[in-house]
């Protein structure tokens, strides 16, 4: 199981866990974020075998228009490990998975570029690919809010470097790998892994 701001296993969860800057309004009872996850990581191993069958040549295009945010820290092959490292935490239902800056910033790249196009699909079509939406608009922006700790890695290189630590722990950018993805720095095998905790990551309230 995924770690985000907000859990996406329990909607019954949600009213304990929602961020208190959140707003309930009826966009979230409508959502099933872990069935959003699912799809658009499943559809995203598409988008990953279309590049792989591009000419190198193009790989580097590509990949700045698929992937804007993490482009620089390498090719298909790099987001093809990412996919499937979190298609594998979403489905592991034995333990929680905690993540860093690489996966979250692969899944901003992935859920933009899904809302973009789920946005603009037919009512049909939306119904098909999210029918708890009924055919509403996904408020991409909204869901960011609720389930991401930080857009830390919007950042570009200066923004980031020219910050003081102290500055990035008053504004919350703590998360693992901060540096080497604004930076550009392709992961090792054990970067991109999640972190692995059994116990339950979130507040109970009573």
């Amino acid at each position: 199981m995924l770690i985000f701001k907000n859990s996406i296993y329990k909607q019954q969860d949600d009213d304990h866990n929602r961020h208190p800057g959140c707003s309930p309004i009826e966009y979230d009872s409508q959502l099933n974020p872990h069935n959003l996850l699912s799809i658009a990581l499943t559809e995203e191993k598409e988008v990953i075998s279309f590049l792989e069958r591009q000419p190198r040549e193009y790989w580097s295009q590509d990949t700045k228009k698929f992937y804007p945010h993490l482009h620089k820290i390498g090719d298909y092959l790099i987001f093809d490990n990412l996919l499937n490292i979190l298609k594998s935490g979403l489905a592991d239902s034995s333990s929680w998975h905690k993540m860093n800056t690489y996966h979250f910033c692969f899944l901003y790249d992935v859920l933009i570029r899904f809302a973009f196009n789920y946005n603009h699909d037919s009512t049909k079509g939306r119904l098909e690919i999210l029918p708890e939406l009924k055919g509403t608009p996904f408020q991409i922006g909204l869901f960011i809010k609720n389930y991401f700790f930080n857009t830390v890695f919007l950042l570009n290189e200066d923004q980031y470097n020219s910050l003081t630590r102290e500055k990035k722990m008053e504004l919350g950018y703590d998360c693992p790998f901060q540096f080497a993805v604004i930076n550009g720095l392709t992961p090792t095998k054990e970067e991109m892994e999640l972190q692995s905790s059994s116990n339950y990551p979130y507040s109970i309230y009573v």
